[in-house]
Formats: structure tokens, sequence, C-alpha cells
């Protein structure tokens, strides 16, 4: 039985074939187009702070910045507007400086490998270094394949593949594993080709990674662990070390010098001639899956086994530059949450399904999922078990979780006249927060965004209750929602409690993080009114960062949907007024914020006159100057 090729027929043709790897190729070409275009484009910076950290052979630069006055106007702008997040490289005065921290949008941090000879009186030019090489990588990959290379793993892409038997695995499963947990980790021990684990949020991912690391170096296997995230590799390494079952000299991390790395990993990063010399006796081996070529110098020294962490949020291609350097591979991820970010909103949608999806469609026999979660209070988790998960089984959660102290159960309701301000600080796991305000947008050709200001005066109330009379520590408190307009208007507004360790930001750049508080300005009063909330992934992330406390900011219309996205917002509007958790409309009574509804009035009308300008040009026949 040839189980990739039956499968199909149920699940939209997941399977590759010669033609669609031609059309990767072709998109991937595309998108270096558009890389080239933001060459083009610059702001200028001041320097506000310069520290050099020095650890082990290896010297750092940090570099605080801020965008200047007359640069704001790239920033700000809500149509191609000048990107500066976390993880993207930039050059500065010659040298290559990689953002490690953008909680705002006029301050960050860069960090370089070589010392950028930064003159704190001068200002200087910033430009944007777009990851071409990368994408060129993948390309020349998917080409050899085409060309007959990576034969098993194009016949596991084009469903034409018949999975080996598992193995029997006679080592020691770790009692300190959950049921659903020990299953998996025998699997992905006894898979003779590769496996795949489903974890969703909460439910020790990292806790089976370095479970399996320790086991696979035992058997006198060398590891590849990669991710896209930065994040997701440190925070594995850092369990391996933790459990001191491998030899930390047989540990290592490359990548460093271009990509975010945690402190506690520099000690194990490896470069240069280090990385030729150094890297067989390497029993785990942590790297991004840009960076993941390094690792192997000749076509002999392939990994024993590959195991990529967030795999459900890397597209197809980049998730190949890692398994072409194993003989077997496990992808640990949960397609439930949000897909690959793919800039092109207009390429195929089978495109934006990464590797890991396409292979859980289709050889079904050769998958597990981890159903215990332990981050969510269980009202929390009981939501998304039955919105989300339901049809795999759901998500479980320990009577422990539901009996751990709260960190702000001790926190001040004393001198709250309100009682709508007490039901935001108290215990009850779900908040919603009815907030009435206009959802506005902003448009500019394809590109387009929304905000709502009233919701941000809203979330204005709420931080100051939580944090200046509740003396709730504001580290653990985030601030979401699904707009970019939204999130940029919000740092504007919200500075002085971002200042203080609040965190604001998009959800989507939010996956993989946590906060004890979570709060999610909707922006929408229905969910029909924009295509983000036909994705309920998107509110799956959303409402699974939050550990103790969820706060909803919104019109309660959102909820009386019959969509999926409004039935979820249903039950938390029910869970909220059923265990006065609900705040009624307004009733914070947060004062008008006359600064951004003046912003928003001079925006709009900025964006109504390009959009005039750019249709008088079509009309035109020309994109010369009117």
């Amino acid at each position: 039985m040839n189980v990739g090729k039956k499968s199909i027929n149920s699940c939209s043709y997941p399977v590759l074939t010669n033609e669609k790897i031609s059309q990767l190729i072709d998109w991937l070409e595309s998108e270096k187009a558009r890389m080239e275009k933001e060459k083009q484009t610059f702001v200028r910076v001041y320097v506000l702070e310069l520290n050099h950290k020095r650890v082990r052979a290896k010297n750092f630069c940090y570099v605080d910045f801020r965008v200047r006055k007359d640069s704001l106007k790239y920033i700000e702008r809500k149509y191609s507007p000048f990107v500066i997040r976390e993880n993207k490289v930039f050059k500065v005065n010659y040298k290559m400086g990689t953002c490690v921290k953008c909680e705002s949008i006029t301050d960050f941090t860069l960090v370089f490998e070589e010392d950028p000879e930064l003159d704190p009186a001068k200002e200087y030019v910033m430009e944007t270094v777009p990851p071409v090489e990368i994408v060129n990588r993948q390309i020349m990959l998917l080409k050899d394949m085409l060309l007959g290379q990576h034969p098993v793993i194009k016949s596991i892409l084009f469903g034409t593949y018949q999975p080996a038997p598992y193995r029997d695995v006679i080592e020691t499963i770790s009692p300190e594993l959950n049921s659903f947990q020990k299953e998996a980790t025998k699997k992905a021990l006894g898979t003779r080709d590769f496996h795949l684990i489903m974890g969703p949020p909460g439910t020790g991912k990292t806790t089976i990674i370095s479970d399996l690391c320790e086991k696979f170096a035992a058997n006198g296997e060398r590891v590849l662990l990669a991710s896209w995230m930065n994040v997701a590799i440190d925070n594995a390494l850092q369990a391996v070390l933790k459990r001191k079952k491998v030899d930390e000299n047989r540990i290592c991390r490359i990548g460093a010098g271009d990509f975010k790395v945690a402190d506690e990993i520099l000690p194990l990063t490896l470069t240069g001639r280090l990385i030729r010399s150094e890297m067989l006796r390497k029993k785990v081996v942590g790297s991004t899956l840009a960076s993941a070529y390094k690792a192997v110098q000749e076509p002999d020294d392939l990994f024993d086994v590959v195991i990529v962490d967030e795999a459900g949020a890397a597209t197809l291609p980049q998730t190949l530059l890692a398994l072409v350097l194993g003989k077997k591979f496990i992808l640990i991820g949960d397609h439930r949450q949000l897909p690959p970010v793919v800039a092109d909103e207009n390429c195929a949608e089978w495109i934006r399904e990464s590797l890991f999806e396409k292979l859980w469609k289709m050889y079904p026999e050769m998958h597990s999922m981890l159903q215990e979660q332990y981050r969510m209070d269980p009202a929390i988790a009981d939501i998304v078990s039955r919105t989300v998960y339901h049809d795999l089984g759901g998500i479980k959660t320990p009577e422990s979780v539901g009996k751990r102290p709260c960190p702000f159960e001790e926190a001040k309701t004393t001198g709250f006249k309100n009682p709508f301000a007490r039901r935001v600080v108290n215990k009850t796991p779900i908040c919603w927060a009815d907030s009435s305000g206009t959802m506005q947008w902003i448009n500019f050709d394809s590109s387009h965004s929304a905000k709502n200001d009233r919701e941000i005066e809203n979330i204005g109330k709420l931080l100051e209750l939580l944090v200046e009379y509740s003396g709730i520590d504001p580290k653990t408190i985030g601030v979401l929602s699904p707009f970019r307009y939204q999130v940029s208007t919000m740092v504007k507004a919200l500075e002085i409690f971002i200042e203080k360790g609040v965190a604001v930001n998009t959800i989507h750049s939010f996956q993989g993080n946590e906060k004890d508080i979570i709060i999610i300005s909707m922006v929408a009063r229905h969910t029909k009114d924009s295509k983000i909330f036909e994705d309920i992934r998107l509110l799956n992330v959303a409402i699974t960062r939050a550990k103790f406390k969820l706060i909803i900011v919104s019109d309660t219309s959102i909820s009386e949907g019959k969509d999926k996205a409004s039935i979820i917002m249903g039950m938390l509007y029910d869970s909220a007024r059923k265990n006065g958790g609900y705040v009624a409309k307004d009733g914070l009574n947060p004062e008008l914020n006359e600064e951004i509804r003046k912003d928003t009035h001079k925006e709009r009308t900025i964006a109504d006159a390009q959009q005039y300008i750019t249709k008088e040009r079509k009309k035109l026949g020309f994109y010369g100057k009117l």
C-alpha cells in the first residue's frame, strides 16, 4: 500500500510534483525581486548607548539606536513602511548588525560581531540587508531535487514513499514524561526515516526535544537541532544543558554571528575555522534553518538525525535546508497555530502550507500528538480544546495546573471605587472589557490595516489598574492585536508602560512567547469585518499566550456570529459573564487620548491623498508626476 498516494484523496492533494517544485522556484525568484527593492530603503539613526561584551574568545558590540525625527515618516507610515523587527539584519557604517530588541517603533538594539566603530556624536544611515543568499540556497536545493538529487526526501514529498516499520525501542524512557510524551519519544527514537510530533501550546515540546537529544547522543548519534526561531533553538539547548546528561563540550551553537543568541548559549557558539575543525566531534548542534548548511562540511558528514522545532511555521523550502543534512528527521510543530509568514498575499495557498502540515495529512501513521498542557488556566485551555483541537482528541489539563499559586493573587484592590476595576485584577481567568469605538481602516493600494482608538484608551486604563494601582509586574503582561496599525498606535500611546516592561506586539510576532496576563485588542466589531478572522489559528495563538489571565478588549458584537471565530469569542464572553469577569461597555471610563485621535485623522488624510494620486496615475496610464 502506498500511504502517501492513498491519503491524498481526502486532503486537497498536498503532495508535490515536478511542476509544483518549478512553481516554488518561480515564487522564490519573485521573493528575491521584492527583496531587491528593500535594498533601496533606509532611515537615519543616532546612537543612544554602546556596550561591548566578550564571551570566551568572541567579541560582541551591542548598540542602542533611535530613529531620527526626519525619518519617522518611513517608520510610521502604514503602507510600505521601513520595518525594524527582531532578527532582521541591517547595515550601519558598512558593518552588519542584527536587531535583538525592538519594543518601540523608534528605539531598538543591534548586535554586531565586528566593532562598527560608531561615534555617539554622529548620525548614520541604516539600510536593510535582505536575506537574498538564503533564498538562493533554497532555489538551488529545489533545482537539485528536479535533477534527481535527494531521492528519499523527494519521494516522501511526492507521496511515493513507503515508510519503514518503527524499530523496537530498548532505551529507558524518562519517568518524568507523561503518557503522550512517552509515546511520542518512543516513536521518534524508533523511526528509521521520519516522524512528526504535534505539540499544542504548553504541552512540553522543549522537554521532548531535550530528552530526544540525550537519547540520540547516548546511542552515539549526532543531532542537528534546527528551527526558524532562534529562541526555540536556545531554549532547547538550555534544557539539554540543565539536565547535564550530555557533555557540554559535545554541544555547540552556530550562526551566532548573524542571529540573536541567548546569553547562556553564547559560550557554545562556533564560527569560521572553529566550525570546520570542531563540528564532527559535536553530538548536538543547534542552528537556524538558514545557517544549518554551515554544520556539514563534506557530503559524507550527514547528521544521524535532524530535529526541526516550530516546523509548522516554516515554509517548505526553509525546512528542506535542514532535512537534506540528515539521514532521518523529526518535525515538531503545530499546524493549528499560525502558518509560515509569506509576504506575497497572492501566492498559491499550497505554498503557504508548511511541510509539517503536508506530511501530517499524507502519512497519518507517522505522527503522534502531545495532549496534556501545563501553561494555561484550565478555563482557557478548555475553550481551545473544544474549538481548535476537538477533532484530534482535544487537550487535557492536569489538576496541578489549576492549583498552582497565582502570581498576582495578593494584588491590591481595596482602594478601587469602581467595581469593574476589581474584576480586572481578581483571579478570574477570562475577562472581557466591553468597548465601544469604530474600526478605522487605512489603505494604500493592496496594503491595508485597521485600528480602534477607543480600545487603545481602554487598554491604557487596564494597564493603569494592573501596574500602577495593583503593583503587578509589568514584565508579566503582554498586549496583542491582529492589526499592525493598532499595534503601531498602541506603541506610541502606551509608551510609559512599555518602558516599564509591558510587551506590545502583533499576534504573529508573539507566537512562541507567553505571559501571565495577556490583553487582546480585537479592533473589529464583527469577525466578518476582516478576512483576518477567517483563520482561527490566529485566535488560537492569541488566546494560548496567557498563563493565568486573558483579557479581551472588544465590542461584544464580535461574539454573536455563527462562524468559528465568533463561536470562540462567544465562549470567551460567556465565561467572563458567568465568572465575574465582564466589564460593562466603557465601565472603566477611560479618558480620551486626543493625541492619537489627531494622529488618526492626519494619517487617514495622507493615505486618502496617496490613494487618489495612485488612481489618477492609473487612469492616465503612467506613473510619473501628476
